[in-house]
Formats: structure tokens, C-alpha cells, sequence
């Protein structure tokens, strides 16, 4: 059971140094602290049920206390075509972004990159819908970030 307690243990010690990330942020402006107000806030739920798993497992005689793994296959190299293509995508969603806007560009990234990648339609709505509200909820409607002005916008 020797292991099982190093497991609790440094599992509650990644838990305090979330909570204390979120008690040193509580002071900072919204803007600075957001991201780890949201981030650390989904660590310490993440951590309190991993501790209540691992007590758990602990406690059962004769039981393994599991972690995930995550193993997958290796990618298989596509030669140049296929980083030529990523590289396409990239430099395509940067030049869109200064063009017609980031708001606007990254939803529309979204979008072409889930259909013409075989998404269904059902999905492709729901992530750009997603991605859109996140980008005005948080950006926009919160943060009120100020976006540069795209090159369209000095043609018009």
C-alpha cells in the first residue's frame, strides 16, 4: 500500500498548489486572473476526485488504484504533402485573421477545417457555434478585449 500513498500524496500536493495559484490570483484584475481562476478551479474538482478515487482503491484489499493511459498509435509520416498542408492551414487562418478579423476568422477556420475534414454538419454547426460563443462570451461580453483592425476594414 506503500504506492497507493505516494499516489494520494502527491496528488493532494498538486491540489495545493492549485488552490494556492487560486488564492495568490483572487487579488489580481479579472482580466489578469481569468485563466486561472477558470483553469484552476477545474483542477482542484479534477483533484479532489482523483483523491477520492485513490482513497477508495486504496481502501479495497488487493485493488490497483488505475491511472489512464494514453497511448496511441504513432503517426505515420505522410512526407512533405502533409506538413506542407498543416502549414497551409496555418498560414491561411494567420492571413485571415488579419484580413477580415479574428473574431470572424477563427469561427470560419473552424468551420471549413471540420467539414472539409468530414465532419458532419450537425458537428461543424456545434463547434463553430461554440468557438464563436467563446470568443464574444469570454472576449467580447467579459474581458472586452479591443481586436486590432483587420485589412478589410481599412478598404471600407
Amino acid at each position: 500500500m506503500v504506492r497507493g500513498k505516494e499516489q494520494i500524496f502527491f496528488t493532494a500536493f498538486i491540489g495545493l498548489v492549485i488552490i494556492g495559484a487560486l488564492f495568490v490570483a483572487r487579488d489580481w484584475p479579472v482580466r489578469a486572473s481569468i485563466i486561472i481562476l477558470l483553469l484552476g478551479g477545474v483542477g482542484v474538482i479534477l483533484s479532489g476526485i482523483q483523491l477520492a478515487m485513490d482513497y477508495k482503491a486504496m481502501r479495497t484489499e488487493g485493488s490497483q488504484i488505475t491511472r489512464p493511459t494514453f497511448e496511441v498509435q504513432a503517426i505515420e509520416h505522410q512526407g512533405r504533402w502533409g506538413s506542407l498542408e498543416i502549414w497551409a492551414w496555418l498560414w491561411g487562418l494567420f492571413f485571415a485573421i488579419h484580413l477580415i478579423g479574428f473574431p470572424i476568422a477563427l469561427p470560419l477556420f473552424v468551420f471549413l477545417y471540420v467539414k472539409l475534414y468530414g465532419g458532419g454538419w450537425l458537428t461543424t454547426i456545434i463547434l463553430t457555434t461554440v468557438t464563436w460563443s467563446f470568443l464574444y462570451g469570454i472576449y467580447e461580453y467579459v474581458l472586452s478585449v479591443p481586436w486590432p483592425k483587420p485589412w478589410l476594414a481599412y478598404l471600407f
